[in-house]
C-alpha cells in the first residue's frame, strides 16, 4: 500500500509509523540522515504537515516559521531537495544539497526570526505591564501597600548547608540538627506547594502571613475556572491578588508539575520517618531523584531548581558532586 493510501490526511503517522513503513535498508539511511540534520545544522523533524500530491511530508527546522527542508515519503525511498534517496551515495548527495541550502543564509533567516519574535514579545509584554499598572491603580485605592501582595514562600535550601549535610555523613559524623533543618525544609515547602496549587485550582488562595484560606470572586470562563482580579482581603489585615499570587508561587520556583510524585512520595515519607539514618536516606533518595531528571536532560525547569537556592547550573553542579564524590 502507498503512504499517502496508508496515512491519509484523517490518519496522521506517528514517527515509528514513519520508521516502520520503511524497507530495512530505506530505514536506516532515513536514520542516518535525521542525525545529520540534527547534528550538522540543528533542524529537527518536528514540523508535519499534509500535502495532496505526497500526503505526510516532515519538515526539517527550528519552528514551524524556520524550515531547511522537506522530506517527502514513497514505497521504496524518501525525496529530499528532488533527490531520491536509495543508497548511501543519493544520501550523501541529499546531504550535500541540504549543506547548500542552509549556506544560503538559513542562520541568517533563523536569527532575523528570533529577533522579530523577541520584538513582538517585547511589545505585547510592554502592553501587557502598561494595562496592569492601570488596573492596580484603580483597585488599590485605599490599601496599605505594605500589606499588599507581600509573598512569604517557604525558603529553598543553601547550597553549602546540603553540602555540609554530606560532608558530615561521609565522616561518619553526621549532623542530625542541620539533618533535620534540611529535611523539614524539604518537606516544609513541598507542603505549602501543595496546599497553595491545590487551593488556586479551587480559586482560592492561603494567606501567607495567618494561613487563612480566602476565597476570590470566581466565574466559568471558555477554559475553566476565571479568577477575578479584585483585591481579595484577610482579616489579618494582608490583601491580594489572585493574578500576582499565582505569579509569586510559579516564580518562587514552588514545587509542582511533572516531578509532583517525587515530592508526594518525599512529603509521605518525611512525616513517618524519625531514624536520623532513615531521614538522610530520604533526603539521598531524593537527591537521587533530581540527578536522574538531569541525566536525563528532561526539558524544562530543572525540578532541583524547586528546593535548592542558586542557578540551574550551580545546583546541576551540587547535584553531580553529591552523586559522584
Amino acid at each position: 500500500m502507498e503512504w499517502r493510501e496508508k496515512y491519509p490526511k484523517s490518519a496522521k503517522p506517528a514517527y515509528n509509523d514513519l520508521l516502520d513503513f520503511f524497507q530495512p535498508n530505506i530505514r536506516n539511511l532515513f536514520l542516518s540522515f535525521d542525525h545529520e540534520m540534527n547534528e550538522r545544522f540543528g533542524v529537527f523533524n518536528k514540523y508535519h504537515h499534509f500535502t495532496e500530491t505526497a500526503g505526510w511530508a516532515y519538515g526539517f527546522g527550528r519552528n514551524y516559521n524556520c524550515k531547511l527542508l522537506t522530506v517527502t515519503v514513497s514505497d521504496d525511498c524518501f525525496y529530499v531537495l528532488s533527490v531520491c534517496v536509495t543508497d548511501e551515495d543519493s544520501l550523501q548527495n541529499a546531504l550535500a544539497k541540504a549543506q547548500i541550502k542552509y549556506d544560503c543564509g538559513f542562520e541568517e533567516r533563523y536569527a532575523k526570526i528570533c529577533a522579530a519574535r523577541r520584538e513582538s514579545q517585547s511589545a505585547r509584554a510592554r502592553v501587557r505591564v502598561a494595562r496592569e499598572k492601570e488596573e492596580m491603580t484603580k483597585i488599590t485605592d485605599g490599601i496599605d501597600p505594605a500589606k499588599f501582595n507581600k509573598f512569604k514562600w517557604i525558603k529553598k535550601v543553601p547550597r553549602n548547608d546540603l553540602m555540609r549535610l554530606y560532608q558530615s555523613d561521609a565522616k561518619g559524623l553526621l549532623d542530625e540538627e542541620l539533618l533535620d533543618e534540611i529535611g523539614h525544609s524539604f518537606y516544609s515547602r513541598c507542603v505549602q506547594a501543595q496546599e497553595a496549587y491545590s487551593h488556586m485550582e479551587k480559586g482560592e488562595i492561603i494567606c501567607l502571613h495567618c494561613n487563612a484560606v480566602l476565597a476570590g470572586e470566581t466565574s466559568q470562563g471558555r477554559y475553566g475556572l476565571h479568577v477575578a482580579n479584585t483585591p481579595i482581603h484577610c482579616e489579618c489585615g494582608h490583601s491580594y491578588t489572585f493574578r500576582e499570587y499565582r505569579r509569586s508561587c510559579n516564580s518562587a520556583d514552588m514545587p509542582a508539575g511533572a516531578a509532583d510524585p517525587i515530592f508526594d512520595e518525599f512529603v509521605q515519607k518525611w512525616s513517618i520517618t524519625k531514624d536520623a539514618k532513615a531521614k538522610m536516606m530520604l533526603i539521598d533518595w531524593l537527591i537521587h531523584q533530581f540527578h536522574v531528571k538531569l541525566m536525563a536532560d528532561v526539558k524544562g525547569r530543572s525540578v532541583c531548581k524547586n528546593l535548592i537556592e542558586g542557578t540551574t547550573a550551580q545546583i546541576s553542579d551540587l547535584i553531580n558532586k553529591l552523586a559522584y564524590e
